[in-house]
């Protein structure tokens, strides 16, 4: 399989488009880029690809636009000549006395602009292909030469007739209208926690009271929401979200005084605080002599780097050793998880 398409929707609405992809009949893969809104699809071939999304389109309400993809290369000049030459010469006979026009859409840090992108390739088509006679048209084209740059890796497609970019406008104008906070996933945290409710859902069953330690913006308070009775958000920083049952105590974790603010047995605590391994470790520590037995705590470690994770997981571990009624359940590496973070599960027994 190979990248197929990108696909966009409404920054904050990836794990929704996913969702909604993850039901078509085709053999894919969808996959997470570093860019809001944008998804990567792997499969067998964008015709295929393309053809499934039109036949469906009226169950994918967060799909935004369908970008076909033919060819992928290295974010290099001379790679993307290459790439459209290839293609070029592939479909030569289609392309004879036709015009065209070149469009770039950039995303990442280059030395280059989209506009050096689309002057540089023009030109080489011009000089490399005089005997199909084709002529620049930038508005009353015949052929597109598409050119995706993410970063380090650009694809390339060559629209015309019917594979071409899909834009579902009635999507565009309907998300519009979508509150931004309220209705939508906040960031990256959200898609930990949604992994982990889909691998471990007996640790979310039967919630009365959660404590999310380092909960802003709210990521995870949110989803938890619709888990629990009941969350303590703990945290300095405002949370981005509005759930009658977040109870916000705006304070760091070693100031809350447990008994006066939250007084009451934990069925979950959660911790995906930005601090020092040990630092996090003995935040959560600090409620677990609240946890009830049996229950579970779900703590992201986040190493100082890479390379120290394995040393810094080595130190968790032995300060989790003098603790005789907190187990480790299951050490994962979720697919949000950066490099540097490792989920720890841990039972109190």
């Amino acid at each position: 399989m190979k990248p197929v398409a990108l696909v966009t929707t409404k920054p904050g609405f990836e794990p929704q488009l996913r969702e909604e992809l993850n039901k078509l009949p085709i053999k894919k893969k969808i996959l997470w880029t570093p860019f809001r809104g944008i998804l990567k699809i792997i499969s067998q071939n964008p015709y295929e690809f393309l053809n499934i999304i039109k036949e469906n389109k009226n169950n994918l309400k967060f799909l935004l636009r369908v970008i076909p993809l033919e060819m992928e290369c290295q974010t290099d000049i001379d790679e993307i000549k290459k790439a459209v030459s290839f293609l070029i010469n592939e479909k030569k006979e289609s392309l004879k006395n036709k015009s065209f026009v070149v469009r770039c859409n950039r995303r990442g840090n280059h030395e280059f602009t989209s506009e050096v992108v689309e002057r540089i390739i023009g030109k080489y088509v011009l000089d490399n292909f005089k005997d199909l006679n084709l002529r620049v048209n930038l508005k009353n084209w015949d052929f597109k030469i598409n050119i995706e740059i993410l970063q380090d890796k650009s694809y390339i497609s060559i629209f015309q007739d019917e594979f071409n970019e899909l834009v579902i406008q009635e999507n565009i104008d309907n998300l519009k209208n979508l509150k931004r906070y309220v209705e939508r996933p906040l960031n990256r945290s959200e898609r930990k926690m949604d992994e982990l409710i889909k691998k471990f859902p007996f640790i979310f069953e039967n919630l009365n009271c959660v404590v999310d330690i380092g909960s802003s913006p709210g990521g995870w308070a949110k989803m938890l929401s619709k888990k629990a009775k009941k969350v303590y958000a703990i945290d300095t920083g405002e949370l981005k979200i509005n759930a009658n049952n977040i109870i916000h105590i705006k304070k760091r974790a070693e100031h809350v005084d447990f008994e006066k603010d939250i007084n009451e047995e934990i069925d979950l605590i959660t911790n995906d605080t930005n601090l020092y391994p040990d630092e996090s470790i003995f935040l959560t520590l600090k409620f677990a002599k609240y946890l009830k037995s049996d229950r579970y705590i779900i703590h992201t470690l986040k190493a100082r780097k890479s390379k120290t994770k394995k040393e810094d997981l080595e130190q968790v571990l032995k300060i989790l050793d003098q603790y005789k009624n907190i187990e480790v359940f299951e050490i994962v590496n979720l697919k949000a998880n950066t490099k540097n973070e490792l989920t720890i599960i841990l039972k109190k027994v």
